[in-house]
Formats: C-alpha cells, sequence, structure tokens
C-alpha cells in the first residue's frame, strides 16, 4: 500500500503551495473557498485525470508535485505541468529532485504498453497487473487507478449523490468497475475469463457457415432430399456372406495354387537333377568308349609284336645292315635269345589289358544301368510336372480367375453401397448443422452471458467490516449491513443507501470507504492504501449539493462524536485524509494530524489556505 505525504505546487518567481500528510489519520478543516476541495482535484489530476480545475487563485502556477510513500519506506515523486501532459517519475522525496526524471503517460491509450501512472504507482503499492471484464460478452481491459476512483477518491459532490460508490456516475465502464470492487475485495481478476464476440461478427460468421453447408447440401439433396429404395437386389448382410463365402474360397484356391507351384518347383528341380545325372553318365561312357578303343589298338600292337617274333625266325641270311658281312652262325643270333622273351612280354601285357578291358566292361554295363534307372526317374518327374502344369492351368487358374472377377463386382457393388451411405450420413449432418445454424442466427443477440457476482464469503466479511465501522460511530442500534449487486451500493437496516437524505448517504459512503480499506489491509487485498473524502459530515451544507436530489438529512450529532473518535484510532499501516468546514473536538486534533485554514480571517499565525496569499 502507498500513502501521501505531499502535495506541492511550483511555479517561476511564485511561493510553493505545499500541504504534508502523514500516516494514520489526516484533518484539513476550514472556511470555504480556502483549496480544500482543490487539493483532493490535485491529487485525481496527478493519477491521470484530463485536465486540473481551473481556479483563479493558482493560474501562475505551473506545475503539480506529488510525493508518495510505501510500505517498503520507499519514495516516489511524480511531477506533472498544471496545463496537462505527460509526467516525470522520480524515485526521491521532492526536495532530492534533480535533473528529468522518467517520463510517463497520464493514462495509456489504444494498444500502448508504454508507461503511465498505473504501470508506476501499482506495483509501488504493491498491487500486481490485473484484467477486468468490462462489458457482458467477456472482453477484458486493463486494471487501473482510475478503475478504483471511485473506492478512494471521494469529492463533496459524489458523497452525497445518489450513485452507486462503486462505479460511480453511470457510463461505459461501469462493468470494470463492478469487476473492479470484486477484484479488490477476493484479490482474483478475471485474466482467465474467454471473451464472447460481437454479435455482428457471430451472424456474419453464422452466415457464411450457412452458405458453405447450403453449397455442400446442393448435390446431396437431389440423392436423398426424396424417399428412395435403398435395397437395389440384395441387403447388405446377403451381400456381406457372398463376399465372405468367395473370400474363403479364393483363399482356399490360391492355397491350391500355391501348394501345386511348390510340387510343380519340385518336380524341375528333379528332372534338372535328372538330367544332370543323365549328362554325367554319358561323359563317363564316352570316355570308357574311348578307353576301350585304346585297349583294343594296345593289343592288336601287341598281337603285331608277338607274331613279328615268328616270322623273324624264318629270316634268309644277309648281309649285315652294319658291317655288310654274310651274317654268319656265329655272326646271327638265336632266335631263342631274342624273339621268345619279346613274345611272353607282349602275352604278358596282353593279359593285363584284357583284365582291365574286363573291368571296363562290368563299369559301362553299370553305368548304362544307372542310365536307365535315372531316364525312367525322370520321364516320371516330367509325367508329374505335365499333370500339375494341367492343373494349374485347367482348373486352378480358370477359378481363381473367375472368383477374383466376381469378388470384385461385389466387392464394387459393396463399396458403392457404403459411399451411399456414408453420404447419406453426411447428408443428414450438414442437414442438422444446417438448422443448427438457422436456429443459432434467430437466437443470436436474444440472449446474453450470465457472469457471477462477488462471492458470498468475502463480500459477507466485507459487510461485517462496514457495520464494525458504524459501530464505532455509535449507529442507532445493531446496524445490520448488506450489499445490493444490482445497485452495487449498500443497505442498512433494510434501507438502500441511496434512499437516505444527502447527510447519511455522506457518512455512509464514508463508512463504505473505510470499511474496505480496513478489509483490504487486513486481508492484504490489492487497495491504494489511501482514502481521500471530501465533507463526510458538513457536505449538506455546501452549496454545490443544491445539484443533488435527495432531503439534507441532517446526521445525529452522536454519529458525528463518534466519527471523530474513531478516526483518532487509525492505524499507521494505511492513511485516511479527511477534508471538513468543520474543526474536529481539540482531543481529537491532538491525535492525528490536524490543518486548519482560516481563510479571509485568518491572524498573523493562522495559514489562510492552500495557495499562499501575496503579502
Amino acid at each position: 500500500m502507498l500513502q501521501i505525504r505531499k502535495i506541492l505546487l511550483r511555479g517561476a518567481g511564485l511561493e510553493d503551495a505545499v500541504v504534508q500528510f502523514y500516516s494514520g489519520a489526516n484533518v484539513l478543516a476550514g472556511e470555504s473557498d480556502t483549496g480544500k476541495s482543490f487539493l483532493l482535484e490535485c491529487i485525481n489530476f496527478i493519477l491521470g485525470a484530463d485536465k486540473l480545475k481551473h481556479v483563479e487563485e493558482a493560474v501562475h502556477y505551473t506545475h503539480l508535485v506529488v510525493e508518495f510513500v510505501n510500505s517498503k519506506d520507499e519514495t516516489i515523486t511524480l511531477v506533472r505541468p498544471t496545463d496537462g501532459g505527460n509526467l516525470m517519475v522520480y524515485r526521491v522525496p521532492i526536495e532530492d529532485i534533480s535533473g528529468n526524471g522518467e517520463v510517463i503517460a497520464p493514462t495509456r491509450k489504444g494498444t500502448s504498453k508504454g508507461p503511465d501512472v498505473t504501470s508506476v504507482l501499482l506495483p509501488f503499492a504493491g498491487i500486481k497487473e490485473a484484467r477486468l471484464r468490462k462489458n457482458v460478452g467477456g472482453e477484458t481491459q486493463r486494471f487501473t487507478i482510475r478503475t478504483i476512483e471511485p473506492l478512494f477518491l471521494i469529492d463533496e459532490v459524489s458523497v452525497i449523490d445518489q450513485h452507486s460508490p462503486v462505479t460511480g456516475k453511470p457510463g461505459f465502464g461501469d462493468t470494470a468497475r463492478k469487476r473492479a470492487i470484486s477484484y479488490v475485495l477476493t484479490g482474483i481478476d478475471d485474466e482467465s475469463v474467454a471473451a464472447g464476440e460481437k454479435n455482428e461478427i457471430v451472424k456474419a460468421r453464422l452466415k457464411a457457415q450457412l452458405e458453405l453447408v447450403g453449397e455442400m447440401l446442393q448435390p446431396l439433396n437431389e440423392r436423398f432430399a426424396l424417399p428412395r429404395e435403398l435395397n437395389v437386389s440384395t441387403d447388405d448382410t446377403e451381400l456381406d456372406s457372398l463376399i465372405g463365402s468367395l473370400t474363403d474360397e479364393l483363399e482356399g484356391l490360391a492355397t491350391a495354387r500355391d501348394e501345386a507351384l511348390e510340387k510343380s518347383q519340385e518336380a524341375t528341380r528333379n528332372i534338372l537333377k535328372a538330367d544332370s545325372q543323365l549328362l554325367g553318365i554319358r561323359e563317363l561312357l564316352s570316355r570308357y568308349q574311348l578307353l576301350d578303343e585304346r585297349y583294343t589298338s594296345d593289343l592288336d600292337r601287341l598281337d603285331f609284336i608277338s607274331e613279328s617274333s615268328f616270322y623273324f625266325e624264318a629270316l634268309q641270311e644277309v648281309p649285315c645292315p652294319v658291317c655288310d658281312q654274310i651274317m654268319a652262325p656265329g655272326h646271327s643270333h638265336s632266335p631263342d635269345s631274342a624273339a621268345r622273351p619279346i613274345r611272353e612280354s607282349a602275352v604278358a601285357e596282353a593279359a593285363k589289358i584284357h583284365a582291365h578291358r574286363t573291368d571296363l566292361a562290368a563299369a559301362i554295363r553299370d553305368l548304362k544301368a544307372r542310365q536307365g534307372v535315372v531316364e525312367f526317374d525322370k520321364m516320371i518327374f516330367d509325367f508329374d510336372l505335365d499333370v500339375l502344369n494341367a492343373e494349374l492351368n485347367r482348373t486352378l487358374a480358370p477359378r481363381l480367375e473367375f472368383t477374383t472377377e466376381r469378388l470384385e463386382q461385389l466387392m464394387s457393388r459393396h463399396t458403392e453401397r457404403e459411399t451411399t451411405r456414408v453420404e447419406r450420413e453426411r447428408w443428414q449432418s450438414l442437414v442438422k448443422r444446417q438448422n443448427d445454424i438457422n436456429s443459432a442466427l434467430a437466437e443470436s443477440g436474444a440472449s446474453k452471458k450470465n457472469w457471477s457476482g462477488i462471492p458470498p464469503k468475502e463480500l459477507g466479511e466485507f459487510c461485517a467490516e462496514i457495520q464494525a465501522v458504524l459501530v464505532e460511530w455509535a449507529w442507532k442500534g445493531t446496524p445490520h449491513v448488506q450489499f445490493d449487486e444490482k445497485a452495487y451500493d449498500i443497505v442498512v437496516d433494510g434501507k438502500p443507501r441511496q434512499s437516505s437524505g444527502k447527510g447519511v448517504r455522506a457518512i455512509l459512503y464514508a463508512a463504505f470507504a473505510i470499511g474496505l480499506l480496513r478489509y483490504c489491509a487486513k486481508n492484504n487485498r490489492p487497495h491504494p492504501g489511501v482514502i481521500v473524502i471530501d465533507s463526510p459530515l458538513t457536505s449538506y451544507k455546501s452549496k454545490k449539493s443544491e445539484t443533488v436530489k435527495g432531503e439534507n438529512g441532517q446526521i445525529d450529532a452522536g454519529i458525528e462524536a463518534a466519527f471523530w473518535k474513531s478516526l483518532a484510532n487509525t492505524s499507521k499501516d494505511i492513511q485516511i485524509i479527511v477534508i471538513e468546514n468543520k474543526e474536529p473536538p481539540s482531543e481529537i486534533a491532538e491525535e492525528v494530524h490536524y490543518q486548519w485554514f482560516a481563510g479571509e480571517n485568518a491572524k498573523a499565525d493562522d495559514r489562510a489556505g492552500f495557495i499562499p496569499t501575496k503579502s
């Protein structure tokens, strides 16, 4: 929370006009036209009001300076030209100001995110940034000092007026100010509120949707708008059954085909194996045949050698081919010594060849026997392959082709039926959507959202705080305070505040504001921490009150005395500034921070008013 320490007007060549305030209760009393109410106007102006009220005595002052302190003993000073415009922020007391401070706007305009009085003072007072609902559609706006102005800055007209102490004069910001009192009481803002759309936008969107749905329905209406026979020849159950049986049959045929193909592949592998074996056998037979021919050739050669030895013995004596001498008996050789070994060797070698040839003949017979077996097996494999190919080509393939074609036909019919069903459901859905949009168009703007009000618990505690204030002020009997959420005002002992006389309205407005300040201080709720009330006791004597409806209704003298006594007991953690025409009792004046503006009849040691008089 924060408190006001000084309000100062400054101008070139002029004596500063300054008023100082302290923690707790402050009473500023005095004669009329001494600048008391102008002080409240200065506070309102430094907090972002557009214009400062024109006062003839203050016309030459050029700058308004207000010093604030917070609960952490930090200081901040705001300076603003009296003719309006931006402010400067200094985070030091007034006497320590030098140079240029941080420039801020009085309030943010449009979508601006720049610093302003609210963004500086609310965090300084320990109040977080918040959002408040501003209309029934759920749109939100920023929580600002201007939003809660009626709760802590109460001028001499508002205090007796018949308007709500929450909203002030009726205007476009009523919803936000009503939500502000809820935020102040609960500490919960409307950040999570989902904004609704404007009625014109809703209608435009619905019409666009209706047009789109109509375009989508046009081709479907031609098919489904009039009742037609859906079943062509077979219902869906029978069709599904046929598809199921054909699918099973197709799976069986595919299995049989796969088995036949597997057998065919096995037969082909066996045929290839037999061909390979036959090729090997033929190669061996060919080689064996060559070997047999070689054996025959060798036998013929050996036979020739054996026979030639016989003829050699019958030769006549002839000249020796070496010495050309007649080969005499001594020169000749005995036939036995040469021919016989040769003939014996030839016979022995021929015997071996005959043995090998016998073995070769046996091997050839075995190979030919093996060749016959393999050729027979190959014939069987060829026959099996022909049978399998015949089964595949003449039986399985045609059945597969026929079954597949039939299944495709049924699936095509099923797809057509399913497409028709889906499109009918889509048509029905679009028709329903069209009806819903038409209903929404008819109902758009007819009803508004109902938003929850202030939570009963916090509202009850707040009313109890107001009751405690009224008890301190010696309210007649035991006061019973309620909060009317339609008028956003209090009802005391069954009587609305706005139905009372001006004096009672003023004192009840003061009780409302002080009770709210106490409640927030006690429960650590978002409140500036200061209230300024102009003329809560004698406002009915003000000339301005003549423009306010209602009886004057002077308050009980006991309430006035109790009011002053209660004010003296104000906690130093908060600040209450009361501006009054009437002086408080002397014993009260000693216990509060009291200032008196004597006006035209001021003595030498008296202060005439807020603006120093020219000597």
